[in-house]
Order: structure tokens, then C-alpha cells, then sequence
């Protein structure tokens, strides 16, 4: 079985974003991701929009594998609407799975 095919199992609900990085932090698994699409759609009126706002980072505590605690820090982005008729100027990208929108 590949990696790719063992994170699939252990961790089904991480199958929309993109693993940068895996590593051990003392008694913790610490993994960086981020979602791999260029672009995300406005909650408010369904437009695809590229045009990054700004960006942050959740701190995502996951189920512990091995007896070690295991941390997701997902990067995401906050899009401008390109929809001038919309009224949410600015949406954040959501992650199927891991987040929940307003979680």
C-alpha cells in the first residue's frame, strides 16, 4: 500500500487538502497543509473567485495515532467576491471534512 493510499485510510476526512509537510514535535505529529485548488466559490452567489484576500492559519487538533497527539495546521485563504451585485465583499475558503464553517 502507497503512502498516499495509507492517509486515505487513516484519515479520510483530510482527502481535500494537500500534505506539505509531516513531523515529529516532541510528543505531537504536526502536519502542514492546504487546500489544492487555485480558486474557491462565494457562499453568496456561487462566482469562482482567484482573487486572494489575505491568508491565515487553523490550528486543527486531530485523534491521536500511537499515543501521540496529532496537530493540522491548514492554511486557508479569504477571496474577494468577484460578484459586484453580491454582498459579501470577502468569503473564506471551506474544507470539506476537517472545518466546519463558523467551527
Amino acid at each position: 500500500m502507497s503512502v498516499p493510499e495509507l492517509l486515505a485510510v487513516w484519515f479520510p476526512h483530510l482527502a481535500g487538502v494537500r500534505i506539505e509537510g509531516v513531523f515529529l514535535a516532541g510528543r505531537s505529529v504536526r502536519s502542514k497543509a492546504r487546500t489544492p485548488d487555485p480558486e474557491a466559490v462565494c457562499p453568496g452567489c456561487g462566482v469562482a473567485s482567484r482573487w486572494v484576500h489575505s491568508r491565515s492559519e487553523r490550528r486543527l487538533s486531530d485523534t491521536a495515532i500511537a499515543g501521540r497527539e496529532t496537530v493540522i495546521r491548514l492554511g486557508v485563504r479569504r477571496f474577494c467576491c468577484r460578484d459586484d451585485e453580491c454582498q459579501k465583499k470577502t468569503f473564506a475558503e471551506q474544507v470539506p471534512g476537517p472545518t466546519v464553517r463558523s467551527g
